[in-house]
Formats: structure tokens, C-alpha cells, sequence
């Protein structure tokens, strides 16, 4: 006997022999049961070609829709709240990304939560369960959870994932493997020879981009690449990576970011070791604080608030049904950070395809051209 789903409590009912489940219409529809669900009980969260679709599917294959019950009108309205969940609020970063969030909210009339997961990825799950019957939409930064249970809580609420991504969910965020192999290019020409690269955390989406382009350019420059320990969060990590390079030292050093660079420029200085005269350094996410010291840090740009400024565009103009719903929901994004805009959609009429933003690499005075006679004691 099959067994169909009831959307509005999860329970299972029997369906008669020969009857069209709304299984069958899924199937049909090349799309999943929530989207077919969705589609009769809440159309307008449904793009117009997937709802075409479904419908076409039912009328087909002679589906009643009296399975679906309609969630009630309280669990309808939106609340005029959305969330975004950072890594670390005292990080500029996270800081930047909510304050692009923030502009649009305010453009809009909706309310922002900020919950900070303090770089505990086991306390992420639970601060955005404790907030998900407060908020209409959720965007993560830079989100430690793994990719099925983002594609669980998209199932809930409309989510939006910044500085990673995730398949079958929107995605903001840049692209920095140009800006790197540009980089590792003028290191070439400056002669260096050998690379380490100081890595983040083994669960960021952003570190296993980073580690893999910079070990494909060096092995296609012909350049020697090392990689380094985990080096952030800088309280419990830095001291084991900066030891690991003193072992074994390279002329040049990419960090995993900013912050993990100037530490580590400040720990060669204590130990001796000038910057760049002895070991160029450069880092990723161009801080202020990369701009203040001395040397001034080389590192890649990217624009954070139009990042968020994009994200948080996308999950309030579909709650609010501003975006026509067969056009890219950030059609008009690419004016404000060079955004790819050719954004393809899911079944539930959401964007798939990464919106891109472009990265420039920012050269600086912490690198500069090798001193051979100190290359020769380096490596």
C-alpha cells in the first residue's frame, strides 16, 4: 500500500490502490514533494515554469489536491524579520557582510537578527533553531553546517548562503581563484620559488578553494607549494602553524586570511625576521588593520557589503514577491559589485547557479623581490 506525505503535519496516510500520490506527481514534475506541495498550497513561493509544471503533471495523471491542507493564515504572515547568522561579529568581515544586509533591510522596512556563533560550528544548528519561528528568511555566513542540513533548513525558510556554496541553495559569493593565480604569478616573477600556505579551518568551503587553487598554480608555474597547519581561529591554532613554517621555511607565505597574516608577519618580526626583506606575506580579505601595519598588507579584495547588500535582496524580494519569478531574483545586483547575474533556479524557483562576485589582488609593500643570498638559506 503506498504511503503519501501530508504536508502540513509530516504524517503518513494510505493512499488506496491505484491512487495518484502526490509521489507520483513529484516524479512527474521533476520536482520534489515539498515543491508539489508548495505549488497547491502556497503557489507564489513557486516559479511560474515549475508550477506549470506541476500542474500540468496533476491534471495528467489525475491528481486530487484535497491531500495538501493549507498551513494556517498565522503561519502565512511574514514576521518583517530576517536573520543572518555569522562566524565571528568581531571579525570585520562578518561586520562588512551585515552591514550590506542591514542597508537593504532598512530599504525595505524589515527587521535584521544578528546571532553570532563565536566560531562554534556545534552552537550553529541550535542558534538558528532557536530563531526560525521569529524570522521569515535566513542568510548564513560563511556557514560551518553541512550542505544537507543547509538544504533542510531551505526546505523551512528561504535561505541564502554567503561566502560558500551549496548545491540546490542560493549562493553569494566571490571569486578569488583569479586574484590567486594572479598573485602567485607576481610572486614567480619576483623569483620566488617556494610557497607555504597557511590553511583555515578544514570545514570552510572558502579554505579547500583557496588550497586548491594555489596548489594547481604553483604546480603549473613549477613553483614548490607546502601547506601549513590550520592556523584559525589564531587563539587556539596559530602558535602550532607558525612553529610548523619556522621548520621548514619558505621564501613566500599565503594566509588563509588577513588576520592570520598580520599575526603572523608580527610573529616573524619577534623572531628576527624581516618582512618582506626575508619572507614575503601576503593574505586574503583586505581588513583595515592589513592596511595600518607595516609593512602594508598585501592581500585580495572583494566587496563584502554588496555581497550582503545582494544576499539580503534575494530573501526579501521573494518573500515580498518583488522579483518577477521567471527573471534572475538579483537581475539588478550587477551595477552595485560586477555580479554575475545569469543565475539559473531550483524547482522552488530559487537561484542555483553561485552569484559570483569579482575579487582583485591588492599588491602591497609585504612582498617584494627575493634577496638571493637569503633565498639560498630558505629554500
Amino acid at each position: 500500500m503506498t504511503e503519501v506525505a501530508d504536508a502540513s503535519s509530516n504524517r503518513l496516510s494510505r493512499a488506496k490502490p491505484g491512487q495518484t500520490t502526490i509521489w507520483d506527481v513529484a516524479q512527474a514534475a521533476g520536482v520534489s514533494i515539498a515543491t508539489v506541495s508548495r505549488a497547491f498550497s502556497r503557489p507564489g513561493k513557486v516559479s511560474a515554469a515549475t508550477l506549470r509544471r506541476v500542474h500540468d503533471a496533476a491534471e495528467r495523471l489525475g491528481y486530487r489536491t484535497e491531500t495538501i491542507t493549507h498551513r494556517s493564515r498565522e503561519d502565512d504572515e511574514l514576521r518583517g524579520l530576517i536573520s543572518i547568522v555569522v562566524t565571528d561579529l568581531e571579525n570585520p568581515i562578518s561586520a562588512q557582510y551585515a552591514r550590506g544586509v542591514q542597508q537593504y533591510c532598512m530599504e525595505k522596512n524589515y527587521g535584521l537578527m544578528v546571532n553570532d556563533t563565536e566560531e562554534d560550528p556545534s552552537a550553529e544548528l541550535a542558534i538558528i533553531k532557536r530563531s526560525l519561528n521569529h524570522v521569515d528568511g535566513v542568510i548564513l555566513d560563511s556557514t560551518r553546517m553541512p550542505d544537507t542540513a543547509i538544504r533542510k533548513l531551505a526546505q523551512i525558510k528561504p535561505v541564502v548562503v554567503l561566502n560558500r556554496v551549496v548545491s540546490g541553495v542560493t549562493s553569494v559569493t566571490f571569486d578569488c581563484a583569479p586574484s590567486l593565480r594572479t598573485a602567485i604569478g607576481v610572486f614567480a616573477k619576483l623569483g620566488h620559488r617556494s610557497i607555504s600556505y597557511l590553511c583555515g579551518p578544514d570545514n570552510s568551503w572558502q579554505n579547500g578553494v583557496r588550497r586548491n587553487t594555489i596548489l594547481t598554480t604553483c604546480q603549473r608555474l613549477g613553483l614548490t607549494c607546502r601547506l601549513l597547519p590550520c592556523a584559525y581561529p589564531l587563539e587556539g591554532n596559530a602558535a602550532a602553524a607558525f612553529a610548523a613554517f619556522m621548520e621548514r621555511p619558505t621564501t613566500a607565505v599565503i594566509a588563509f586570511n588577513d588576520a592570520i597574516a598580520v599575526e603572523f608577519i608580527r610573529f616573524l618580526e619577534s623572531h628576527g625576521v624581516g618582512v618582506p626583506q626575508q619572507i614575503s606575506v601576503m593574505g586574503i580579505d583586505d581588513i583595515p588593520m592589513g592596511r595600518a601595519i607595516t609593512p602594508a598588507l598585501s592581500t585580495i579584495s572583494f566587496p563584502r557589503r554588496d555581497m550582503g547588500h545582494a544576499a539580503a535582496k534575494i530573501v526579501i524580494d521573494r518573500l515580498l514577491h518583488i522579483a518577477p519569478v521567471d527573471a534572475p531574483a538579483v537581475a539588478s545586483i550587477g551595477e552595485r559589485g560586477n555580479g554575475n547575474v545569469n543565475a539559473d533556479r531550483d524547482d522552488n524557483g530559487g537561484d542555483v547557479v553561485p552569484l559570483h562576485f569579482e575579487s582583485s589582488f591588492v599588491q602591497r609593500d609585504s612582498i617584494a623581490a627575493i634577496n638571493p643570498l637569503i633565498a639560498a638559506g630558505i629554500g
